[in-house]
């Protein structure tokens, strides 16, 4: 009875072979499903296209680098970021590093300009 089931899954798979895949062989990869239902390869997905929850894989153990305490879960990691007034490096993307130099380096001039201003100014009073 059992064969027989399995028979009749496999012959209904075949028969809808094409209506399934498209009348194509099917493809390997990753892929991820977008609004409208159609799945794209992954690469391609835009990251905020997709409104779903994220699993991400079990954090694995390592000795922190400022106590030498073990790490052996995110709670516990979040907590000793807190304890010690830190974060992760992933918690900056890509070009923050830069973003952040840029911004200080233009607040730096601003400050030089303002200095120089209030310096020529009591130069000027001071000789006058």
């Amino acid at each position: 009875m059992i064969r027989n089931t399995a028979q009749k899954v496999n012959d209904s798979y075949e028969a809808n072979f094409d209506a399934i895949f498209g009348g194509k062989p099917p493809e390997g990869g990753a892929f991820v499903q977008d609004k409208t239902g159609k799945l794209k390869p992954k690469e391609f997905a835009v990251a905020d296209s997709v409104n779903a929850p994220m699993v991400m894989k079990p954090l694995k153990d390592f000795k922190s680098p400022i106590d030498g305490q073990i790490i052996s879960s995110r709670a516990q990691l979040a907590k000793h970021n807190k304890q010690h007034g830190v974060t992760n490096s992933a918690d900056y993307s890509g070009g923050y590093i830069e973003r952040k130099a840029t911004e200080r380096n233009a607040a730096g001039e601003k400050h030089l300009k303002t200095t120089r201003i209030t310096d020529i100014q009591s130069a000027i009073e001071q000789h006058s």
